[in-house]
C-alpha cells in the first residue's frame, strides 16, 4: 500500500454520536410510522433521503413531515425533533483531528442535510477551533447532489481535492459506503460506533 496522505471522514455514527433511536421515536409518536422503513442513520432512503440529497429544500422536507403525520406542527417542532438524533463530537475525536492535521490532509464527506448541517457546525467549536479549520475541504451531500454509496460521490470528491485514491484513507460506519469507496482503490476502514476510533486508525495507518 502507498503511504497514506489523506484521510476522509465521514461524520455521523463516526465523529458525531448519534441517537437515531431516539429521533424515529419522536417521529412516530407525531404519526410518522413509516420512520423505521427510511431511517437507519446510516443510508437513508424515502423523502429523507431526497433531503440529504438536496433533491427536497427545507422548506418542503418540513411540508413532507407534516404530510405524512397529519399535523401541523410548526417548523420550530419539527426542527426539534429531527435535530434529536445529533450528539456531540467527543473532545478526543477533535484532539485526534487536530493531531492527524499535522500528517494528513483531512476531509469530512457526509451524507447529510441542511437543518442537521446547520446544527453540525457548532459540534466541533472546541478551542477557538471551527469545523473550517479541522479539514482541507468539507463535502456534504445534500450541497454535491449525490449521496454515499454511490460510487460518483467518491469520484467527485477525489476529482475535486485532487487526491489519489491509493493515497487515501476513507473512514465510515457503513460498510456499503466502505464497499463502494473501496470498489475505486481507495483504502477503507470500516468504523464500528462506540470504539476507540483513534486506536482503530492506529492499526491502519501506522
Amino acid at each position: 500500500m502507498n503511504r497514506l496522505k489523506n484521510i476522509i471522514f465521514d461524520l455521523g455514527g463516526v465523529l458525531l454520536d448519534l441517537d437515531v433511536p431516539g429521533c424515529m421515536e419522536e417521529l412516530e409518536r407525531i404519526g410518522l410510522h413509516e420512520v423505521r422503513k427510511w431511517m437507519t442513520g446510516t443510508n437513508e432512503s424515502g423523502f429523507f433521503k431526497d433531503y440529504e440529497a438536496g433533491i427536497l429544500t427545507t422548506v418542503q422536507f418540513r411540508e413532507h413531515i407534516r404530510q405524512w403525520t397529519g399535523c401541523s406542527l410548526p417548523d420550530a417542532d419539527i426542527d426539534r425533533i429531527w435535530n434529536r438524533m445529533l450528539k456531540d463530537v467527543p473532545a478526543y475525536k477533535l484532539d485526534l483531528l487536530w493531531s492527524l492535521r499535522k500528517d494528513y490532509n483531512l476531509y469530512l464527506l457526509s451524507n447529510t442535510n441542511e437543518l442537521h448541517w446547520q446544527v453540525c457546525t457548532g459540534k466541533f467549536a472546541y478551542r477557538d477551533r471551527q469545523v473550517q479549520d479541522y479539514f482541507a475541504r468539507i463535502f456534504l451531500s445534500f450541497q454535491m447532489h449525490l449521496v454515499k454509496p454511490d460510487t460518483e460521490i467518491f469520484r467527485e470528491v477525489l476529482n475535486e481535492a485532487g487526491l489519489m485514491a491509493e493515497e487515501t484513507l476513507f473512514v465510515d460506519d457503513s460498510m456499503a459506503n466502505c464497499q463502494a469507496a473501496a470498489s475505486l482503490g481507495i483504502n477503507v476502514l470500516h468504523y464500528i460506533p462506540g470504539n476507540d476510533l483513534a486506536v482503530q486508525l492506529q492499526k491502519i495507518i501506522e
